[in-house]
């Protein structure tokens, strides 16, 4: 039997109290069995509550891991800008390389794969293609409709380079156009040694003076006599003008290839086209850069006399050609100045020295050197015919001309020979530049629309530059790359500060100089003003299918300019052409010029100020540190150029300089057979050491203000650091051919490779970021620095 519960006693005593209560008993039992069924109830709500407080825990715990890892992870940028830059850099670097071995192989292994050679070019690199990016972009919008709301310089530069490709129209008007301006010149269409029998030397009478002053103020082109305006480096105020050494290119500079190529160009029905592709053979050719012998010379004025004289028989008169060219090399070989005679690999020499003289001292020092007893008149007949459109501005007998001693001697030997020749001579020297230079480019049937587009954008620059400005630039753009600049400049100062080899003056001046270094980034504001605009270009007058002299045209605009404005006081100068791809720094101006036409990608525009600044940072370093190269620092805060660093600065700067030579010295170019020559290139590697170095420290700056950056996709192993560096080397990748090598044996940058390879193995901070042990060849024990 079972032993009676708790609960069957109180049951069984509830009903039986029921019983007794009549009223009662239905409810209360109704109460006592629902009393059962609440315990029930309750225990199933509880357990419901323990598993809804389970499922609140395990779903907080989930979204709590969620945030933990979503702000534990690294961030991952996918901007477009992100994008493309993680695709291209990807696509160029060649993994199997080890960056601590060679890091430009690292970074650009595979750049050419993508960014082949084009066969007209000696070389291809990131500038070269986003110049011709620009001139694509410039000839879109030249070959658009005019519009009524286009500034009447826009349309203009429209109707030039429509004119330029009218190829039927410019072989129609040339000759009879280039024998208008022969004649404005002083120039016969045919030289006058032709037929020399009909004038004596006494009896032919020719004023080279006025007749190279004329081809100056219409064609801007130096013969015989260079002529330029400079700023005073006594009064950066004020502009000088200068005599010196005439920098046109000579028909005997030109390589025998090129002079080929030109002659067949000029007269386009004698010849088929000629391949671009006829370079100079292997760079062992040390004869390759020769100018063209007299037979070459005399095949070119044979031709050049045919095409700007119609019905010209030219074979009739071959001997007489050959004669010409034997004249013309026998001249030219006794000018003073060549190219050849100047030449200092060394680049080992002395400061120019700069003195002021009046027309008439210069005269006196040229007529002492030739024959004291016998005055040759030549400077204030120049200066007066280059000034004869503009009386006002004619240099006045107070005026003194900058000059430097250099060419001082040039101008006297240059009297000294020409006043020996028979004037026959010095005419047909003249002539013969002149009518290259016309014709080369009137009859040049193989200029393509980028080289239409160039030619109007080297002409009319500013209203090209409107056409295809970003008008946001200004507001958007340009203020985040006057901070960047900003940046890269306050580490220079404090790089300044913690030299130990300049004394406290030195260092007060050189910090005064960085801060009142000027910078121009973009364009000149003012262009945007269509009113400002189209006053800059009045009187410019350019006329349908009418491409030489449009071209004259516009070439003399620009000379007019120069030469009725030579007094004005220098305001902030626009030392540049805004679509060029390029950077500056105008050492006698202390400034810098940034065109907008670098600010783009892969320079700028890159999605992570690590890959901006790698980029276009290390190029506002390079600028910036030019200012203090072993040019730079010959001038001061003003742009004067003086001695304004103590002996002992001096000779510290000397030293670490000379480190700098010796390393890059050593780098061997095997594609050029020859070692880079380290004297040549100092200022370039000086700059190139200063600037990666100010903008590496700036990037880290920047991070210090505003935090870590996102990661670039697919870099997940690489930080940020290490991305600033192969932005650096990416955008030094190029590809050469042997003849592009040998060229740039021959420049003041030192190759690509060179550069990557001699800036980053100066850095601790590059060996620190690879991990590159000690002695690797981009970590060697000795490291050279200045800045």
């Amino acid at each position: 039997m079972m032993s009676e519960t708790t609960e069957d006693r109180f049951i069984a005593l509830s009903v039986e109290a029921a019983a007794k209560t009549k009223s009662s008993s239905p409810k209360h039992l109704t109460v006592i069995i629902r009393k059962e069924d609440s315990g029930c109830h309750v225990f199933c709500r509880r357990f419901f509550m323990c598993i809804l407080l389970l499922a609140v825990v395990f779903l907080t715990s989930i979204i709590y891991g969620i945030y933990y890892f979503a702000n534990t992870l690294p961030d991952v940028c996918h901007s477009k800008e992100c994008l493309r830059s993680a695709a291209t850099l990807k696509q160029n670097m060649n993994l199997q390389v080890d960056p601590c071995e060679d890091f430009y192989g690292y970074v650009c292994g595979n750049w050419a794969d993508d960014h082949p050679r084009p066969e007209n070019r000696i070389a291809n690199s990131w500038y070269q293609e986003r110049q011709l990016k620009i001139f694509r972009n410039i000839r879109s919008q030249l070959e658009r409709n005019a519009s009524r709301t286009d500034p009447k310089p826009v349309a203009q530069a429209r109707t030039m380079y429509q004119a330029c490709l009218n190829y039927d129209a410019r072989e129609k008007e040339g000759a009879k156009v280039i024998a208008k301006y022969l004649q404005e010149f002083g120039l016969p269409t045919l030289p006058t040694l032709l037929n020399h029998t009909r004038f004596g030397p006494r009896r032919y009478k020719f004023d080279w003076i006025a007749t190279v002053a004329r081809i100056q103020r219409k064609l801007g082109l130096n013969v015989l006599i260079g002529f330029d305006i400079v700023m005073d480096q006594e009064d950066r105020n004020r502009n000088r003008l200068t005599l010196e050494y005439h920098y046109s290119p000579d028909l005997l500079n030109f390589p025998a290839y090129e002079w080929s190529k030109l002659h067949s160009k000029g007269y386009r029905s004698s010849v088929e086209p000629v391949e671009e592709e006829e370079e100079p053979e292997d760079e062992d050719d040390n004869d390759a850069d020769d100018g063209p012998d007299a037979a070459e010379l005399a095949d070119g004025f044979l031709k050049i006399a045919e095409a700007i004289n119609p019905g010209f028989n030219g074979s009739k008169y071959e001997a007489s050609f050959m004669t010409l060219g034997e004249t013309y090399m026998d001249f030219f070989n006794q000018l003073p100045g060549r190219k050849a005679d100047n030449a200092d690999d060394s680049d080992d020499q002395e400061e120019e020295q700069l003195s002021y003289y009046t027309v008439q001292e210069l005269q006196n020092i040229t007529d002492a050197y030739i024959a004291p007893d016998k005055p040759y008149p030549i400077w204030q007949h120049y200066l007066d015919e280059l000034f004869a459109p503009f009386p006002g501005a004619k240099p006045t007998a107070q005026d003194k001309l900058q000059m430097s001693d250099e060419n001082i001697d040039f101008l006297k030997k240059l009297v000294r020979v020409v006043s020996r020749q028979p004037i026959q001579v010095v005419e047909l020297y003249i002539w013969g530049l002149v009518t290259t230079y016309i014709v080369s480019h009137e009859y040049n049937e193989l200029e393509t629309e980028e080289d239409c587009a160039k030619n109007v954008q080297t002409l009319m620059g500013l209203a090209v530059s409107y056409a295809i400005a970003d008008k946001n630039f200004l507001e958007g753009t340009k203020p985040r790359v006057e901070a960047m600049l900003n940046d890269i400049r306050d580490e220079f100062n404090q790089m300044v500060l913690e030299t130990n080899w300049m004394d406290a003056y030195t260092k007060y001046a050189t910090l005064e100089k960085s801060k009142s270094m000027e910078s121009l980034i973009g364009f000149p504001e003012w262009i945007l003003d269509v009113r400002k605009l189209e006053e800059h270009y009045q009187g410019l007058q350019i006329k349908k299918n009418r491409h030489l002299e449009n071209w004259v045209s516009a070439i003399e605009f620009l000379m007019k300019d120069r030469l009725q404005t030579w007094r004005v006081k220098n305001e902030k100068y626009w030392d540049m052409d805004p679509t060029e791809v390029n950077a500056f720094n105008v050492q006698n101006r202390n400034a810098i010029n940034i065109p907008v036409a670098i600010i783009q990608y892969p320079f700028y525009f890159l999605g992570l100020e690590a890959l901006n600044y790698g980029a276009l940072g290390e190029i506002l370093g390079h600028e910036l540190t030019h200012g203090f190269d072993d040019s730079g620092r010959n001038y001061d805060k003003y742009g004067y150029e003086k001695r304004w660093w103590s002996n002992h600065t001096l000779q510290e700067y000397d030293k670490r300089a000379d480190c700098l030579v010796k390393q890059y010295s050593k780098y061997y170019l095997a594609e050029a057979k020859g070692f880079i020559n380290g004297t040549r290139t100092l200022g370039e590697n000086i700059a190139d050491n200063g600037g990666i170095r100010e903008a590496f420290r700036a990037y880290r700056a920047y991070v210090k203000r505003n935090g870590p950056e996102p990661m670039l996709p697919g870099f997940d192993d690489f930080s940020h650091e290490q991305l600033f560096f192969i932005s650096f080397g990416n955008q030094n990748c190029e590809v050469v051919s042997p003849a592009g090598a040998a060229a740039i044996l021959q420049d003041e940058h030192s190759p690509s490779k060179f550069r990557v390879k001699g800036v980053l193995s100066n850095m601790a901070e590059f060996s620190e970021v690879f991990q590159c042990a000690p002695g690797r060849p981009m970590n060697p024990e000795k490291k050279c620095r200045v800045w």
